[in-house]
């Protein structure tokens, strides 16, 4: 059965644009591509299919999903609407795997491993808990929809916790490197450089 990608893309990207102003992160250029493009080009091998949470599809043709009125919000709202998506359209899926949209570097193994211990599960990279990088299974997903359910904020870390998932830890430096203002961008622009370097060197 599937096992299908949602992109979490539905920030407001206040760092990003600056005080006083709106604006989308996914679509800032890392290396001369959206970090939306980065983020799809990595996850998508990994995953049967790939769908956004979010507003739009970047021109990826992908589907999007608005977070659901009425339930939890934040980005735990990107697996309650994925999982009404499916749920509703009748496909048979295994689980969904989330990844936020500001994260270029993510490892190509992601998928794999946390789909490897057949529970629900969240990477651990960095030095830190990473609960936007998860893989919940449908089943898990349905047996705790009631928290997905109510208003208000539920985080992704005390998701996890709801869905008693294990933590696989992921040893490359960098790879949940996290852009959230400019700064970060220009930090992620010097690591490109960097991999690049190495690797025609």
């Amino acid at each position: 059965m599937p096992i299908i990608g949602v992109i979490l893309a539905g920030g407001r990207s206040r760092r990003m644009a600056g005080p006083g102003k709106s604006g989308d992160k996914a679509l800032a250029k890392l290396a001369g591509k959206s970090l939306f493009d980065h983020v799809l080009n990595r996850l998508a091998p990994q995953v049967d299919r790939v769908m956004v949470s979010g507003r739009s599809d970047y021109g990826s043709g992908l589907a999007v999903m608005a977070d659901i009125p009425g339930g939890a919000e934040g980005p735990v709202a990107g697996i309650r609407a994925a999982y009404d998506r499916l749920a509703g359209d009748g496909e048979t899926a295994t689980a969904i795997v989330t990844t936020p949209v500001d994260c270029p570097f993510l490892p190509g193994d992601l998928v794999a491993r946390l789909s490897g211990l057949g529970a629900a599960a969240i990477a651990e990279g960095d030095d830190h808990l990473q609960p936007a990088f998860g893989y919940w299974p449908m089943a898990v997903v349905a047996a705790h929809i009631e928290a997905l359910e109510r208003p208000g904020w539920l985080s992704l870390q005390r998701w996890a916790k709801i869905c008693d998932a294990e933590t696989v830890v992921f040893d490359q430096p960098g790879a949940f490197f996290n852009i959230n203002s400019p700064d970060d961008l220009a930090a992620a622009e010097l690591l490109v450089a960097g991999q690049r370097k190495n690797a025609s060197g």
